[in-house]
């Protein structure tokens, strides 16, 4: 494999992770200033439930019982919450 090749593939995994993370952030913050702290805090406290997810979906890791409990248990926490 080339050294252009590889940067490339490099870049084409490095560019979108950025671009998530800033925009993650971005309406983290943004969610902050206009709603209520604690709800904010909470579905934040959830963020690794995103990575888990893209792990599943990309690189079709598997999960233990105990780990999609927590997901479906994460799930209906976020129900719980939008539903005041």
């Amino acid at each position: 494999m080339s050294v252009v090749a590889t940067l490339s593939a490099v870049l084409a995994a490095v560019i979108p992770a950025v671009v998530g993370v800033a925009l993650g952030n971005h309406l983290t913050i943004g969610a902050t200033g206009r709603g209520q702290l604690a709800i904010v805090a909470v579905l934040t406290a959830l963020y690794p439930a995103v990575t888990v997810l893209l792990a599943r979906a990309f690189l079709a890791e598997r999960w233990t019982h105990g780990q999609a409990a927590g997901l479906l248990t994460a799930a209906a926490a976020v129900i719980l919450v939008a539903a005041g």
